[in-house]
């Protein structure tokens, strides 16, 4: 079992000698995969070997070291193996009489996570998910709960004002679906305007907050970002938690990819009022080099979640005296043992191996900035991450230049990176430093790249 997971793995080594953008056209991947038309049973290592050829030279490969994309990591045999041996054993997670082995390693997990955001395990709530969206919701649907207890049964019709919560216009959008399911409707979430260096501004919050309550709505929630998708922005959370307090709100904080920094010593203080959020969102599969998907949720209050998850059934035992039923926790039922492969990273590297592949990330991202600045691109993000937002004197304002560039770039298959379009018009370059394999030729290569390609608009 583990030699198998061991050769899979090793696929993290191999995919460098590959382009970073798919070979083969959709129009092959098709034909290939509907040859299968499940009549007949096939080989199951030939059908292996074929899927894995499929997913080979048909897939964007996020695990390249030059994939400089969105936060999906590079993988390592630990992770891999956790997920394979959570797949053998399949234990039920949602419950702890029915698995305490597998709850009991979430847990010494989850307190690391926790202790390093500033809470106490000891009296704090953590749950696995399987990403940032359901801590996201995880997180709302319990601040709504506590401030509006008739929610629970009643949804939002019970209630006799409103609920509306606020967040950055650049925060995630995951926060529009999930105030769409919840019933409170998409436009209960206010966007709040950015400062110059794209952080929430605090002044602007401050009087949608009273435009809101004088217009007879009711605030519950204010949802800080630690670490934008678009430009790794860092709200101002201190500031932010000074005014959850004093207008009596709730603060949660979206740490989905920023939340690396907490595992750094020399990054943590940016993260600095954290501590101080009623809430977290964080993805182990954003911050640790596992296989997704692996989100956290972490609160400062113990059992905050129960109030909004809990249930009474006929046909499950009772909770075992010490155990948490986790199906009382969290919008899951059953539940996969996602934190095996997080256990098995932080255990087989320590967290001073941790941090090192933190701080790496960061340095090669500040490489990428100096390279860049160096060869004439003008870099437009302001951020202490692994993640770079950039442009040209020859792009702008237009928005057709940079997809262009890019559509180029990928033909090559030479690395990828994403787009951001900037309200006031026109597109930025962004680079994220995803992988703990890229490195200082990965970077340089990307540098001179981009400068072939953009020479190329200008024949």
């Amino acid at each position: 079992m583990a030699s198998l997971a061991l050769d899979c793995a090793s696929w993290d080594d191999g995919v460098r000698a590959l382009p970073v953008t798919p070979s083969l056209s959709d129009d092959v991947i098709d034909r290939r995969v509907r040859a299968y038309d499940f009549q007949a049973p096939v080989d199951l290592h030939a059908l292996v070997a074929d899927v894995a050829d499929l997913l080979a030279h048909g897939t964007l490969h996020a695990t390249h070291p030059r994939y400089f994309g969105l936060f999906n990591p590079s993988v390592r045999a630990a992770g891999v193996i956790g997920d394979a041996v959570a797949a053998v054993f399949n234990p039920q997670v949602g419950a702890f009489w029915h698995a305490p082995a597998a709850n009991a390693i979430e847990r010494a997990a989850l307190d690391f996570f926790a202790s390093r955001a500033g809470f106490d395990p000891r009296s704090s709530t953590a749950i696995f998910t399987t990403g940032g969206s359901e801590a996201n919701s995880v997180a709302v649907l319990t601040a709504l709960t506590r401030r509006f207890p008739a929610f629970a049964d009643g949804g939002a019709r019970a209630l006799d004002r409103r609920p509306v919560f606020y967040a950055s216009e650049d925060a995630h959008d995951s926060l529009m679906k999930i105030a769409h399911a919840t019933g409170i409707g998409r436009s209960a979430v206010r966007r709040v305007g950015v400062d110059a260096r794209r952080r929430l501004d605090v002044g602007a919050l401050a009087a949608a907050i009273a435009r809101d309550r004088a217009a007879d709505e009711e605030p519950f929630l204010v949802v800080g970002t630690a670490g934008t998708t678009g430009y790794g922005a860092i709200d101002p959370l201190p500031a932010i938690a000074d005014l959850c307090a004093a207008e009596g709100l709730a603060f949660h904080v979206d740490a989905a990819w920023g939340g690396y920094a907490l595992l750094s010593d020399r990054l943590r203080g940016f993260l600095r009022g954290i501590e101080r959020a009623d809430s977290i969102t964080w993805d182990a599969h954003k911050t640790l080099p596992v296989p997704m998907g692996a989100g956290m949720f972490l609160a400062r209050a113990s059992r905050a979640t129960a109030e909004a998850f809990h249930v009474s059934t006929s046909y499950v035992p009772d909770a075992v005296s010490g155990g948490v039923d986790l199906y009382q926790h969290s919008p899951q039922w059953s539940r996969r043992f996602i934190g095996l492969k997080v256990f098995l990273t932080l255990a087989e590297l320590g967290a001073a191996g941790i941090a090192d592949l933190v701080d790496r990330q960061t340095a090669v991202a500040a490489l990428l900035r100096d390279e860049l600045a160096r060869a004439g691109w003008t870099i437009r993000s302001d951020t202490p991450l692994a993640l770079v937002c950039f442009s040209h004197p020859e792009l702008e304002p237009s928005r057709e230049r940079v997809p262009r560039l890019l559509r180029g770039l990928e033909a090559r298959g030479d690395a990828w990176l994403s787009e951001v379009r900037v309200p006031a018009g026109g597109s930025l370059l962004r680079a994220c430093v995803t992988s703990h394999k890229t490195n200082e030729d990965d970077v340089r290569a990307l540098a001179r790249a981009l400068d072939r390609e953009l020479a190329s608009l200008r024949r």
